[in-house]
């Protein structure tokens, strides 16, 4: 627990919620008072500001929060392996012997990669 909330990372979001959600309120109290005066655009940011306010404070919550060990351990708990099939939606790479053209294009960026050449655009 007491890493969660003071650990340097969470140090960082607590700096970064502390000046950016009184930042977006200020810009509110402005925005009120501009809009109050007579500019009608101003009535947009009034609605605006408190929102990204809340926002700033909800994702402060959730990366406080945050587990980035979580979804390994639920795979592992479910069963799931670690190297899962691809989504038929996501395009997937077929080695096709017939585009030579690919091929020949494949080889000569191995022999760039290879040759320990400076890299550059006008080269």
């Amino acid at each position: 627990m007491r890493q969660r909330w003071l650990s340097r990372r969470a140090l960082l979001l607590h700096l970064a919620v502390l000046l950016v959600a009184p930042a977006c309120l200020a810009a509110f109290w402005w925005q009120l008072h501009r809009a109050l005066d007579g500019n009608d655009l101003s009535w947009a940011y009034c609605f605006e500001w408190p929102i990204f306010s809340v926002l700033a404070v909800v994702g402060w919550w959730q990366l406080v929060h945050d587990d980035g060990a979580a979804p390994a351990a639920r795979r592992r708990r479910d069963g799931a392996t670690e190297a899962e099939p691809l989504s038929p939606l996501v395009p997937q790479w077929r080695d096709d012997p017939e585009d030579q053209e690919l091929a020949a294009y494949n080889r000569w960026l191995g022999e760039l990669a290879s040759s320990g050449r400076r890299k550059s655009w006008r080269s």
